[in-house]
């Protein structure tokens, strides 16, 4: 179930405390296993997740969060910026008394965060697990973000939540689930507040090659080993720029590629995401 768990709120002022909204799963009793940490998609949310909350949990402990500027957590938006997001997740496993090392899990907008956190908090990784994310972004992909930042200048989020489903779901899952994507769309929009929105579009998509959290920056410093998942079909995170991101780890990265897959690879194969992350976290 959802719960909230308060911690500080720098943002906020001194003293200032907010609330994160997360969704954990203890694991088996007798399991040894570290807490897996999730972080989605920029306006993914815990719901985002369900589907492999459960069938993950069965084997270790599972922690879903929702990021600053996402769903119902409640913190300051004014600065959304990565190291802010590497503050929180500092702060919300202190507030949870998890003192040993996380294995964490991050996609597309989460997996920059992850790296982010792995890079400059590397006693609290173990495993750090990427997917949607490349070295850079080329062309395509930029057009993209461009076609939904305009998208997100009309005060609506439902233009935005329409346009990036064609750019991120590859072209079988939009044919097999083309009756439930309107539902989608409206979930996207429940569940997200557009100001919170619009403030991470603003503040956490400039990584390009000279920022300081751009992928290749900060996978050298990263200690955990890695395990970079992709698909086929990604145009946001294009496979062929895997192998230049896994070589910029100290201990080059594991690739793996899912065939016939677009961005968000955890939905639409959610068996192979799966079997793939718990193998690389044994």
């Amino acid at each position: 179930m959802p719960e909230p768990i308060t911690i500080p709120d720098p943002v906020a002022g001194p003293g200032a405390v907010g609330q994160v909204q997360i969704d954990r799963h203890p694991g088996p009793s007798d399991g040894t296993a570290p807490p897996l940490v999730i972080v989605g998609g920029m306006t993914q949310t815990l719901a985002s997740w369900g589907a492999q909350v459960r069938p993950l949990s069965a084997q270790r402990p599972v922690l879903v969060y929702e990021a600053r500027g996402q769903g119902q957590t409640r913190l300051a938006t004014r600065d959304v910026s990565p190291p802010v997001h590497v503050g929180d997740f500092e702060h919300l496993l202190d507030a949870l008394g998890v003192t040993e090392p996380v294995d964490l899990c991050g996609f597309s907008f989460g997996g920059r965060i992850a790296l982010g956190i792995a890079a400059e908090r590397p006693e609290r990784v173990r495993r750090l697990v990427l997917s949607g994310v490349g070295a850079g972004r080329g062309a395509l992909a930029r057009v993209i973000l461009r076609a939904w930042r305009e998208a997100l200048g009309t005060g609506d989020l439902e233009a935005l939540a329409w346009l990036s489903l064609a750019d991120t779901l590859g072209p079988r899952y939009l044919e097999a689930n083309e009756s439930v994507l309107a539902a989608f769309v409206k979930a996207t929009v429940r569940r997200n507040a557009y100001e919170n929105t619009a403030a991470l579009f603003a503040q956490t998509l400039d990584d390009g090659p000279d920022s300081l959290w751009a992928p290749l920056k900060l996978a050298p410093r990263v200690r955990a080993p890695v395990l970079l998942l992709a698909g086929e079909l990604d145009r946001l995170a294009s496979p062929s720029e895997l192998e230049a991101l896994a070589a910029a780890f100290p201990t080059p990265a594991r690739v793996e590629v899912l065939p016939d897959v677009g961005h968000t690879v955890a939905i639409e194969a959610p068996e192979p995401w799966r079997a793939r992350v718990l193998e690389f976290l044994a």
